[in-house]
């Protein structure tokens, strides 16, 4: 396992304001994300952070958490030994560093890269270090950005960038779109409704400080991207996904999907049209969630 955190250079204080304002929500996030691996995946066990662990539990055997911030670093050792320095870290065989590796010979079965890529200045900067974090992908790379229209146009520079820029040299299988996408296409919604990201929300407990309310919701973006060899022909990969909250009507429910063919389409689901465990399922559905729906070419999205 491997994973990058905001390569901001924090100091002290501003690594504290970070955990407080950032610390629940950003994990809410991140464990979404991983789930969506798990489901897709049940064969998925990474083995070599909290939201990774409380998914795959002991199985890992290594995380590499990687912070250009020294005092981010010293932050998560305390938070691993329950802000002790004698006691035990209560996840064993995790290592930080602050710099990125070059060298690809070493791979890890999963990446993540929480938050970060807004953090780096540059367009170039950004696909340097997908590129780099693509290298040290062994099966799956999953990178979370806030629910933004910036966040979202950063991870859809990333998935260009690891389609188009990779170097087969390093590793000889292709990458595959994993998630959320159902398809290898161009994004549809960046293209047809640029002013709304692809985000998804997820409610989430904040940290029991003064002020905090009792439930927030994290609106967040991410991309999982996977070795061509990892993937199985599953057709639930293919399923329509959710891009808009279900509106439930009477007898019908309005669906609107991104499907496996790269478009847009809103979809009205009934009981008659559609038969009734597939109109259940599109009524119990909500946003982000996979339909294994059929659509018509007419349906599509003007």
């Amino acid at each position: 396992m491997y994973l990058v955190s905001p390569l901001a250079r924090y100091d002290d204080e501003l690594s504290i304001i970070y955990l407080a304002a950032r610390l629940a929500g950003g994990y809410a996030a991140v464990r979404r994300a991983l789930n969506e691996v798990t489901s897709l995946c049940v064969s998925c066990h990474p083995l070599s952070l909290r939201a990774v662990h409380a998914t795959w539990g002991d199985t890992l055997k290594e995380s590499v958490c990687v912070d250009s911030s020294k005092a981010m670093n010293t932050l998560a050792e305390r938070l691993l030994r329950g802000d002790s320095e004698t006691k035990d870290p209560l996840l064993k065989q995790v290592y930080f560093r602050q710099f990125l590796p070059v060298t690809p010979t070493v791979q890890f079965d999963l990446v993540v890269s929480a938050f970060a890529l807004s953090e780096l200045a540059s367009k170039q900067e950004r696909a340097e270090t997908v590129l780099t974090l693509w290298r040290k992908t062994h099966s799956y790379m999953v990178l979370v950005e806030n629910g933004t229209k910036e966040g979202h146009q950063i991870l859809m520079e990333a998935r260009d960038t690891v389609l188009k820029g990779e170097d087969k040299a390093y590793d000889p299988r292709s990458p595959f779109i994993f998630a959320p996408c159902a398809h290898q296409f161009p994004c549809p919604k960046l293209a047809q409704e640029p002013q709304l990201p692809c985000n998804y929300p997820q409610a989430y407990r904040p940290l029991p400080l003064p002020g905090n309310p009792e439930h927030e919701v994290e609106c967040f973006s991410y991309l999982v991207v996977a070795r061509q060899e990892t993937t199985r022909e599953d057709k639930s990969l293919q399923w329509a996904r959710l891009i808009r909250p279900v509106l439930r009507r009477p007898r019908h429910v309005h669906c609107h999907v991104c499907c496996p063919d790269g478009k847009l389409r809103h979809l009205v689901v009934t009981d008659k049209r559609n038969g009734r465990a597939m109109y259940r399922c599109a009524r119990s559905s909500d946003y982000g969630d996979r339909l294994p729906l059929l659509q018509s070419e007419d349906e599509s999205l003007p």
